[in-house]
């Protein structure tokens, strides 16, 4: 177990104990200076005066904001019931093969999460007396890794509970909240009393997030030792690569469908995903941001690079979706698709859903709320003829005060301008769909309205009639072919 307790990471955690503590004395010592001014006017001058009173002020507010919260709310056994060995009998060998070559104890619960990520902790019960290892294990792993290499991210988490990181782990969260906290409700202070706390912050965030860092490079190296540098590392070039994939797709695809209480095969929605050629312009950025995000010194985790190199991978560090495809995963470690869906499913929402295939969604969900929406309104996508588009894009905020829900508008002009895109591109969904075109809804991509050969993506029409990439002239003659065709249709 050398390798879980490399050289100089057991003083950066003692250092980082010894910050934990440095946070109380320096609030303690702001507070106590402030205080000083106040106690020494009324001692030689017998009163306290305005400067006593503000400097006294401060201190109460310091203090306050100082105040330990959750300290000792001591957090029960968590609602989400864990997976058992009943149920799911093949994972829980794994669990106990992996436990045993890593010379660690299986966790007494395991959770299934959405996030593509596995995860650690202690679990606090009967206000902190008692605490017991868990480990969670995020349902898209199941279907990126293979069997071999799910084996070396538990390995990886055993090793955070070998070395002692769920010891540190609680005294670093806490000690960072507190210090968020304080900085929160001091900022709007006078006299700048959060400048000391915020320059502490940065300092302690610094300090523990190399800690964690070296936690990290040591528990790679446990699975390394334990499952092979092959599968550790395909792992974590795995995981690197895809998971803003899921990340994406979960925030975009699954959560509004799960919102209006509607299930859809996950898995395969996420294949789907994956392939698709042409995926909406705000979930590409936002994949790519993640992907190219520049290293932080708060990082709590090393780079995917120093992380290979550390237990000694010498192929190539950067990955591409591509190379993984198609996905080889093991979730018949948890009894098939179907199944594992159905175990996060039941744990993790409540109330029933709606069941629908992919290829239901655009005209089950996507089509009636559209139709719903604009129901009534001044703005009849049924009546409005479609080459009113160019008109309404122009009128911008004026439009958005217009129709605008009732209540308190607190959106700047550049939020309204926005608010009014995202408000055309179903208008002219709508009406296309009035005119006889079918919605086709595939996860990541723009709606798209298809009637025969025709297929339009209002979200596109709007882009392109903005930047001027399409001319009013040519979309208004657009509009005739379109209002041709739904003519045709209902024919």
């Amino acid at each position: 177990m050398d390798s879980v307790n490399r050289p100089g990471v057991g003083g950066r955690a003692v250092l980082t104990v010894v910050l934990w503590g440095g946070f109380w004395l320096l609030g303690l010592a702001v507070a106590g200076a402030l205080l000083w001014l106040p106690f020494m006017e009324a001692h030689y001058s017998g009163s306290v005066g305005l400067s006593g009173l503000v400097s006294g002020a401060g201190a109460v507010t310091v203090l306050w904001a100082l105040r330990p919260r959750g300290w000792f709310s001591g957090q029960e056994k968590s609602d989400v019931r864990p997976l058992s060995r009943e149920e799911f009998p093949a994972l829980f060998r794994l669990l106990d093969e992996v436990a045993d070559r890593a010379k660690a104890r299986v966790p007494k619960k395991v959770y299934l999460s959405v996030e593509a990520t596995a995860f650690i902790g202690m679990e606090r019960r009967w206000f902190g007396l008692r605490r017991e290892p868990v480990v969670g294990i995020g349902l898209p792993l199941f279907a990126f890794l293979e069997r071999q290499e799910l084996a070396s991210v538990l390995a990886h988490e055993y090793g955070h509970h070998q070395g002692g990181d769920l010891s540190l782990g609680p005294w670093v969260y806490r000690t960072r909240r507190s210090i968020a906290l304080a900085v929160d409700a001091l900022e709007d202070s006078a006299f700048f009393l959060d400048v000391p706390f915020q320059l502490y912050g940065r300092f302690f965030l610094r300090t523990s997030s190399a800690v964690s860092r070296s936690q990290e490079l040591a528990a790679d190296a446990l699975a390394a030792s334990v499952c092979g540098v092959g599968p550790t590392a395909a792992a974590l070039r795995k995981v690197h690569a895809l998971a803003p994939y899921w990340q994406a797709y979960l925030s975009q695809e699954l959560l509004p469908l799960f919102e209006e209480r509607v299930g859809v095969p996950m898995l395969e929605g996420f294949r789907r995903f994956l392939a698709e050629p042409s995926r909406r312009v705000e979930v590409e950025q936002g994949i790519q941001e993640e992907l190219e995000r520049p290293p932080s010194p708060w990082d709590s985790h090393p780079v995917v690079a120093e992380r290979l190199r550390s237990v000694g991978y010498s192929g190539a560090t950067e990955a591409s979706v591509a190379e993984f495809l198609p996905l080889s995963g093991c979730v018949e470690l948890l009894g098939g698709e179907q199944a594992a869906e159905a175990a996060w499913v039941d744990r993790s929402i409540s109330g029933a859903l709606v069941a629908l295939r992919w290829d239901e969604i655009a005209e089950k969900v996507v089509s009636p709320e559209m139709q719903k929406h604009w129901a009534g309104s001044n703005l009849d996508p049924k009546r409005t003829p479609l080459d009113a588009l160019p008109g309404l894009l122009k009128e911008g905020e004026g439009l958005w005060n217009r129709v605008r829900p009732q209540g308190l508008d607190m959106l700047s002009p550049e939020g309204k301008r926005q608010q009014v895109r995202r408000m055309l591109v179903g208008w002219l969904g709508t009406a296309l769909m009035h005119r006889g075109f079918a919605p086709e809804v595939r996860p990541g991509a723009n709606l798209r309205l298809v009637c025969g050969d025709i297929s339009v993506e209002p979200a596109s029409i709007i882009r392109r009639l903005l930047s001027g990439e399409l001319t009013e002239e040519a979309y208004v003659e657009a509009c005739e072919v379109l209002e041709s065709a739904g003519r045709e249709r209902s024919s």
